[in-house]
């Protein structure tokens, strides 16, 4: 005999006809071909009843296909275990799948392939379902019909929900005889609509919740008194819902207030189904929301407090704002003075840097005497302390970089004061190579100091001079704390400098110290290219672990980019730093500057 599951009253009956199964057969052509199959209740599962006349055996398994996914299968496994606890599990699986291990690792009763002939499955599942169950097992003489009416029945009292049963037809025709005796919707007495429609069913309780929550003490199929102690909040909105209540409308729901029997009171939600006609059925579900309701009245009494709370709060904002907008307009007053003050302040550094520009070289004269020559220049500010100085005297052409203490405007006015005391040390010198025009340039330097002997100075110099004799193809070098790259065959060479600034403390503890620098001559090559940097490029801090540049990670880039023309080299190079320094700040300003023998 072919069985299927009705939920809506809870209970096995035979299936209408032969062509109900061929249908199912249709839907799951796999399994579907034997009369011994249920039809399906869900989408990967289905109940498979067999009864044997010869041994007059009756059983059953739940079938559980499993599912695209381990996790999508274990949860339905864990549901089906839960709803269905007296009946034994068997998995469908694919044999050929990659997870096929932690499918198998699921407790279920067993496991077919889904790769198996139709009959075979039959036939394995047929013995299953006969076969006893691990105990509990299920009593032999136990109807189907109870352990279906057991299931639904657990579902609701595992939800908290309370059940009462009934029959429809008394309902319909008790509503229609009170609609039929109604002139309009003004007149009606909502509350005696609901509970004499209400009262007209004969109820059945499904489960003790349901008699728990309306404090029964007689079976209700004896008396409706407790509809007496029950009264819809909105009367109104939920008779309305009664009278629409059919097969179009099967649903009416509403929250009601029960009275206690110690005079206390409890609110439910009520929710009233109606199955289709031919099962003459109401269904009606009572669930406790008597909490939900009192966090609700908490919550609109917090909100009402919070209400006035904002009011009076509102008020003091108010006195405040006026305060704040008086003296908001004397900040605007403030703020458009010193805006205008930084327009005239920013203007007068711009026109003080074009003024620096014309004063000291620049990229021009630098190209002019050093054909290919390349210089990047990044103050910190918009003014800077470095600045450049060229000269030449017969075949002795002579380049010199200087770094100014300080930066910004007070860097602009010390290197106002190097280049005139460097230009003047190179004019005075009739023969001047770097050394001695770094030592004429600090003589210049301590007499122009004098004047505020005793007075701690902030002024100084670091220097780099190089001079490019073309009759002997030489290179003549000395710094005052600066160095002299020298990129030769795609390798980096550094030539350091003395490790001595030009800067007035000697004479602040009174003795002179006449300063030596020393010279180096370093004969080159065609192609040799020749550096010189202020620290503000060895300094920048960047790179993934935000360090100094260094003089290392420097050589590597001037080597990397040796072999390109000088404008493409010039643009590489600085393209390396800025990566280089990324999102921070300038440290200090940052010039280089390279030639090409």
């Amino acid at each position: 005999m072919t069985m299927r599951i009705t939920p809506s009253n809870a209970a096995l009956r035979p299936a209408d006809n032969q062509g109900e199964v061929n249908a199912f057969r249709q839907h799951d052509p796999l399994l579907a071909s034997s009369s011994t199959l249920n039809k399906r209740i869900g989408p990967t599962w289905y109940l498979h009843k067999k009864d044997d006349e010869n041994e007059g055996m009756t059983g059953a398994v739940i079938v559980l296909k499993a599912a695209a996914s381990v996790s999508q299968t274990c949860q339905l496994f864990e549901q089906l275990t839960e709803r269905f606890n007296l009946l034994p599990i068997v998995v469908l699986v694919d044999g050929t799948r990659p997870d096929l291990a932690d499918i198998l690792a699921l407790p279920a009763l067993d496991f077919l392939d889904t790769n198996s002939s139709t009959l075979l499955l039959e036939k394995k599942l047929t013995d299953l379902a006969l076969q006893p169950g691990p105990a509990p097992a299920t009593p032999s003489p136990l109807p189907i019909a109870l352990m279906e009416a057991e299931v639904w029945r657990s579902i609701f009292t595992h939800a908290g929900a309370g059940m009462l049963t009934g029959k429809y037809s008394p309902f319909k025709q008790a509503k229609d005889q009170l609609l039929s005796q109604l002139k309009s919707n003004d007149d009606v007495d909502w509350l005696a609509f609901v509970q004499s429609s209400l009262a007209a069913i004969p109820w059945e309780i499904n489960n003790n919740r349901a008699a728990e929550l309306l404090e029964l003490d007689t079976p209700v199929s004896l008396s409706h008194a407790f509809l007496n102690r029950l009264q819809p909040l909105n009367k109104a909105a939920f008779g309305e819902e009664l009278i629409k209540l059919s097969s179009t409308y099967p649903t009416a729901k509403g929250d009601f207030e029960l009275t206690l029997h110690n005079g206390g009171k409890r609110q439910l939600s009520v929710e009233v189904h109606i199955a289709p006609e031919a099962h003459n059925l109401v269904l009606v579900t009572l669930l406790d929301i008597t909490e939900r309701t009192g966090l609700e009245r908490a919550l609109r009494r917090n909100v009402q407090e919070l209400e006035s709370r904002v009011e009076e709060r509102t008020l003091a904002v108010t006195k405040t704002h006026r305060n704040l907008e008086r003296e908001s307009i004397q900040r605007k007053r403030l703020s458009n003075t010193v805006r205008e003050s930084l327009a005239h302040i920013t203007q007068g550094v711009i026109s003080a840097k074009r003024i620096l520009e014309v004063a000291l070289p620049g990229t021009e004269d630098l190209r002019r005497q050093f054909p290919g020559a390349i210089m990047i220049s990044k103050p910190r500010d918009i003014l800077g302390g470095d600045f450049l100085f060229t000269g030449i005297k017969g075949n002795r052409r002579t380049l010199a970089l200087i770094d100014s203490t300080g930066h910004g405007i007070p860097g602009a006015m010390v290197s106002l004061m190097g280049s005139t005391l460097i230009n003047k040390s190179y004019v005075t010198l009739d023969n001047p190579d770097p050394s001695s025009i770094l030592k004429h340039f600090h003589q210049e330097f301590d007499v122009l100091m004098k004047v505020n002997q005793g007075t701690p100075q902030m002024y100084g110099f670091d220097a780099g001079i190089l001079t490019v004799d073309d009759t002997t193809q030489t290179i003549e070098f000395a710094g005052a704390r600066g160095d002299l790259y020298l990129v030769r065959d795609g390798q980096t060479h550094t030539i350091r400098g003395t490790r001595s600034s030009i800067e007035f403390d000697a004479i602040t503890r009174g003795h002179h110290v006449q300063k030596e620098y020393q010279l180096h001559k370093v004969p080159f090559r065609s192609g040799d290219q020749f550096y010189m940097i202020t620290d503000g490029v060895r300094d920048q801090f960047g790179g993934e672990k935000n360090r100094k540049l260094g003089r290392k990670r420097l050589c590597d880039i001037l080597a990397k980019h040796a072999s390109l023309e000088s404008k493409e080299r010039e643009k590489a190079i600085q393209k390396d730093l800025l990566i280089w320094k990324g999102a921070n700040a300038k440290v200090d300003d940052a010039t280089l500057v390279g030639i090409t023998c």
